[in-house]
C-alpha cells in the first residue's frame, strides 16, 4: 500500500465515521445497561422528584395527625410540606418542558 492509498482508506473510514455519528446538537440517545433497560437521566430525576412528594406529603399527613401541636401548627406545617411538594413537581413539570 503506497501514500495515496493509505489516505485513501483513512479519508473513507472518516467517512464512515461521520455517517454513522449522530448529528451535533442532538441530545445523547440513552444507551440499554447490562440487563437490556433503557436507563435515562429523565427518569432518575422524575424518580427523585416523585420521591420527595411523596415523602413532603407523609410528612404533612404526619403533622396533621399529630396530638401535642396546636390546631394551628397543624394546619401551617401540614399547608407548608404540600405547598413544598405541589410545588415540586410544578417546579419538575417546568423544567422537563424547557430545553
Amino acid at each position: 500500500m503506497n501514500g495515496s492509498d493509505a489516505e485513501q482508506e483513512i479519508n473513507r473510514i472518516e467517512q464512515e465515521l461521520d455517517v454513522k455519528s449522530q448529528p451535533p446538537g442532538k441530545p445523547p440517545v440513552s444507551q440499554a445497561n447490562s440487563e437490556g433497560k433503557i436507563s435515562s437521566q429523565k427518569n432518575q430525576s422524575m424518580d427523585a422528584v416523585l420521591i420527595g412528594v411523596v415523602l413532603l406529603l407523609g410528612i404533612g399527613a404526619t403533622f396533621a395527625l399529630g396530638e401535642r401541636l396546636t390546631r394551628t401548627q397543624k394546619t401551617q406545617l401540614s399547608a407548608g410540606a404540600i405547598g413544598a411538594a405541589a410545588g415540586l413537581a410544578v417546579g419538575y413539570g417546568v423544567g422537563r418542558l424547557r430545553p
